[in-house]
């Protein structure tokens, strides 16, 4: 799924005319920590609750205050993959989409969340594994060849580096079978070190669990 399919259209863009009462309103109606401040389709940034409810900085007008996340931009054809990124560069809520330079609309985190959620990833009954590994031996052909050896499949996979070490990596894989047992011994062999597994019994996942297993994906 592409940026432009996941703009959420009932978050309005300010007017750096607009007065202040109004921005904190749409903030306090759309529960949102920011909004984007527009200009002849133009995004000029973005104003923050904090700086709107910051009692040294006290002006009447939205463009009159230091706007922020002016490069928190993704293409209209960005993968949301992309938007994850540009979100966790900038720590911000959401993320503006531009067309042709021209302000098309914000993306929600939440919302990309949501649609992640549903991915065979998440929602598949199955197992998260967890290996360690220096970047240098990391193989995905050679883990997914240890899990279809053993009659499973591997829908999909994830590497950040480890908190711990900075030398290795930390490689997490979403497995379609429950018993990864057999899976963790092959890919011990492959020298891969197992450091935890979760596994599920069914398929019926409540929303608290699919948000359990996205953010053992996402967290960075």
């Amino acid at each position: 799924m592409i940026a432009e399919q996941l703009i959420n259209y009932m978050v309005p863009p300010l007017k750096p005319s607009d007065d202040i009462a109004r921005a904190k309103q749409w903030m306090d109606e759309f529960r949102v920590k920011e909004l984007p401040v527009v200009d002849n389709n133009k995004l000029l940034g973005f104003v923050s609750e904090e700086l709107l409810y910051d009692e040294n900085i006290l002006h009447t007008e939205v463009g009159a205050y230091p706007l922020v996340g002016q490069s928190c931009v993704v293409s209209w054809n960005s993968h949301y993959y992309d938007l994850l990124k540009v979100q966790n560069d900038h720590h911000m809520d959401m993320v503006a989409v531009i067309k042709n330079t021209e302000f098309q609309g914000v993306v929600l985190i939440s919302d990309i969340l949501r649609e992640f959620a549903k991915t065979a990833i998440v929602n598949s009954a199955g197992a998260i594994v967890t290996l360690q590994s220096s970047l240098n031996d990391y193989s995905l052909s050679e883990i997914s060849r240890v899990v279809e050896m053993n009659g499973s499949t591997l829908l999909g996979a994830n590497v950040k580096p480890d908190l711990d070490d900075p030398s290795l990596i930390e490689i997490v894989l979403r497995i379609n079978h429950q018993d990864v047992n057999q899976i963790a011994t092959g890919l011990s062999k492959s020298g891969y070190k197992v450091t935890s597994s979760f596994n599920t019994e069914d398929n019926s996942f409540d929303e608290k669990d699919r948000f359990g297993l996205l953010m053992k994906f996402l967290d960075p």
